[in-house]
């Protein structure tokens, strides 16, 4: 196996990815109907299902396989340790090129253009490539053919019906998957459990819980939040799913859908209010609009602040950081007064996987997944990570994880993933400043929601695709 190691002064990880959600979804709405051939062009293969569980999709056994996996929050020790040699165990001829890099599009573009991709790509990161314009261009294959084959566990079971609910969703474009969403994620704000022990603090429930709680931590001496100033995009979780507890789900919806007035209601006004206050009270620890992610983390692994809003691959990117005595502890984001949903938590797959329709090796890259979603592909993932993969029956021994599961509503109508950064990554490059601004108090809110508003719609009358959500 050939390793390419890419270095980079950024770790950044997907706006969606894993934790030990072990009975969380989304609504599993229109699960995938018959065997599908995904296309083909002068570079890539038809890639049929044939239903053989040993070969479906007719792998040259000894063609090589190239795959690039994003180097952030999860590392690529599952991939090298785990899945690498599983698929070199079953095809011991296929040589396998590994490369593992926080520049995904950079790295990958031109391969792109040259029509010569990878055959696996583990598209993340603050640098991802765009998957809705690959998706509008025809440059990757689509998953049905993966995903009604038979699973290597258990060949009377299709591939989907492995996948915890809502994670196909996560990578259908209008009707049709083209990402296989591997981790499990929910975002929300982290508080260290044993220094609130410590300290006698109630974890908050309310916003008003939390603005009393905050005031209360800053006169102990201590700045009550910190964020990845530099990443605002982090904070899209707490703008939307305030206003969604708010307003109820279809807020969410509507925003993610790019809809009129989507970010200009009474809800995200709210929202955005709530927000700039944290600025407005001297609640942000100082110089955290110019820090990354590892810095805002590591300062809040010092208490140097006391809560930090994170995906809950934070314990794992932070594993080497962690003080001893450190307790992960895990909650949604507190509700306003009035809100109709107030349980309601952001909770998806996430790290989407793709194969490229101009993949020399597309079959082997449908396999490569394939084996990704078996019991030992997961759990290798679950055990290098200390998150579970987007499967059925995977578990995690990890504190943080555990945390997160506890807070995952019983309903599942109480879950929600907006996906407009992850859809339209030219709109998500104009809009995450305003984020920035907002919390650092150079927008005030009705102009916050004026300037996320103006770039929704100039970008739905330059008649740019829209993926439609329910």
């Amino acid at each position: 196996m050939t390793i390419n190691p890419e270095t980079s002064d950024v770790t950044r990880r997907r706006v969606l990815q894993g934790t030990a959600l072990g009975v969380a979804a989304i609504p599993a709405v229109g699960l995938l109907g018959a065997c599908a051939t995904s296309g083909s062009d002068e570079s890539g293969e038809d890639v049929e299902n044939s239903g053989d569980a040993e070969n479906p999709f007719d792998v040259d056994p000894s063609a090589p396989l190239s795959v690039v996996i994003f180097d952030g929050g999860y590392g690529d020790a599952y991939a090298t340790e785990g899945h690498q040699p599983m698929y070199k165990a079953k095809f011991p001829k296929a040589e396998i090129e590994h490369m593992k890099t926080q520049k995904i599009a950079d790295k990958l573009q031109p391969k792109f253009a040259e029509g010569s991709p990878p055959d696996v790509i583990d598209n993340s990161g603050d640098n991802r490539l765009a998957l809705e314009k690959l998706v509008k261009d025809g440059e990757l294959a689509e998953l049905t053919p993966l995903l009604e084959a038979p699973s290597i566990d258990d060949p009377k079971v299709k591939v989907k019906d492995t996948l915890r609910p809502g994670v196909i969703e996560a990578g259908t474009f209008n009707g049709k998957v083209y990402a296989l969403n591997y981790a499990y994620n929910a975002w929300g704000i982290w508080y260290d459990s044993a220094l609130f022990k410590e300290k006698s603090w109630t974890v908050p429930t309310s916003w008003d819980e939390m603005m009393a709680l905050c005031a209360d931590i800053k006169k102990d001496g201590m700045a009550p939040w910190t964020y990845a100033g530099v990443h605002p995009q982090y904070l899209l979780d707490m703008a939307v799913t305030l206003a969604a507890r708010l307003g109820g789900r279809q807020v969410s919806v509507d925003i993610s859908n790019l809809k009129e007035d989507s970010w200009t209601n009474d809800h995200v006004m709210a929202a955005a209010e709530a927000m700039y206050s944290l600025y407005e009270k001297g609640y942000i620890l100082e110089g955290t609009p110019g820090i990354d992610h590892i810095d805002s983390q590591t300062a809040w692994n010092k208490h140097e602040a006391a809560f930090i809003p994170c995906g809950a691959w934070i314990a794992n990117e932070q594993k080497d950081k962690t003080p001893e005595g450190f307790e992960y502890g895990f909650l949604g984001v507190p509700a306003l007064e009035g809100s109709t949903q107030p349980n309601l938590l952001w909770a998806t797959g996430g790290e989407p996987f793709i194969v490229p329709e101009k993949a020399a090796n597309k079959a082997g890259g449908y396999e490569y997944l394939r084996l990704m979603l078996t019991q030992e592909g997961a759990q290798a993932f679950a055990d290098a990570t200390s998150s579970p993969a987007s499967m059925k029956g995977v578990t995690v021994d990890n504190p943080a994880a555990n945390s997160v599961g506890s807070a995952i509503p019983e309903d599942f109508n109480d879950l929600h993933a907006p996906r407009i950064f992850e859809l339209y990554n030219q709109l998500k490059e104009e809009l995450r400043p305003h984020l920035g601004s907002l919390m650092k108090g150079s927008l005030k809110p009705d102009k916050f929601c004026d300037a996320m508003q103006k770039g929704v719609d100039k970008y739905r009358e330059d008649g740019n695709e829209i993926f439609e959500e329910k």
